[in-house]
């Protein structure tokens, strides 16, 4: 087996772990006291997330001059994120290029869409992970400073955006030694995609930035309401910061989806709050994999349906 994939047992190794380590009858009692009316608030968060998310992608595109409809940016966002959920090598943005692909963008630009979005994602994620390792950890008369890191932060990532042209030529002139590392698809198709990720950072990139903070809030959203659901007495912050490290740590390759690290994650922040191993678990799951499954499965019927049976409903074949 090769070591990445011995890494992957870490993850599960702490999943089965705490798995263990729980009281499942308490835990079953708190699944049962879950507030209905909050639930009903995080299912529509996550449905505003997905729709913010459809229009950010079919926003990005056309600023890149691809007329592709709300259908088609429909399904290339949430079977993609079905995938990610249920398949162990996280397959989803590997599929969303080929979506993008098959409604005419070619593949270049299509690779560079999708890894401009996820970098922007992931470093917006990791500057809300920064301000809540501050929020938590630092004593209190030091935890302002979180606002100020999130300001910062985000500036830095407004001004690569902005400054994208100054970066890369710098980077050019002084920088050549960072090709030693360049992966070897990037070196035979490195004019191509050079061009292609131009394009994308330089009228694309602004809007998915803006569009991924409009995300990010719901996400933010999403977790506050399951919190009130689940009844926590504690600072809701805290919880919401709980997220974003652990929606970063899921991302470490040493877990498939993220299990186990996550719920880690979550159990050892929760702990400080007086949050019971049991509760952070539960949260963890429904979260981070039971409702993400169950509401994309429920978004995507009407796509399944219209595609096995498009002539009861009078409708094409969706690509």
């Amino acid at each position: 087996m090769h070591w990445k994939n011995w890494l992957k047992l870490i993850g599960a190794a702490l999943l089965v772990w705490i798995l263990i380590s729980v009281d499942w009858q308490q835990a079953t009692q708190s699944l049962l006291k879950l507030n209905s009316t909050y639930l009903m608030g995080y299912v529509l968060c996550f449905a505003a997330m997905m729709l913010v998310r459809i229009l950010r992608l079919q926003v990005a595109l056309s600023r890149l001059g691809y007329s592709i409809s709300f259908r088609d940016c429909y399904v290339a966002i949430l079977e993609p994120a079905f995938m990610g959920i249920v398949t162990p090598g996280r397959m989803g943005e590997f599929t969303r290029v080929g979506y993008i692909h098959a409604n005419g963008v070619p593949l270049q630009e299509a690779v560079s869409v999708v890894i401009v979005e996820r970098l922007i994602d992931i470093g917006v994620l990791l500057i809300f992970s920064v301000v809540g390792m501050t929020y938590i950890f630092a004593p209190i008369p030091y935890q302002f400073s979180s606002e100020l890191v999130l300001m910062l932060g985000l500036l830095l990532i407004f001004g690569v955006i902005r400054g994208y042209d100054f970066l890369i030529f710098y980077l050019q002139k002084y920088g050549g030694w960072i090709m030693l590392w360049e992966p070897v698809f990037l070196a035979r198709h490195r004019q191509a995609m050079a061009i292609s990720f131009h394009g994308a950072m330089n009228r694309a990139a602004m809007p998915i930035f803006l569009l991924g903070l409009v995300c990010i809030a719901l996400n933010f959203g999403q977790v506050y309401l399951l919190a009130m659901a689940f009844g926590f007495e504690a600072d809701y912050w805290m919880v919401i910061f709980a997220y974003a490290a652990a929606t970063l740590v899921s991302l470490l390759p040493i877990s498939v989806g993220g299990l186990g690290t996550r719920e880690t994650t979550y159990i050892m922040i929760m702990a400080g709050e007086g949050i019971s191993k049991e509760s952070a678990l539960l949260f963890s799951l429904l979260d981070g994999l039971i409702f993400g499954i169950l509401m994309l499965l429920v978004l995507l019927i009407p796509v399944w349906v219209c595609r096995i049976l498009p002539r009861y409903f009078g409708l094409e074949k969706m690509k």
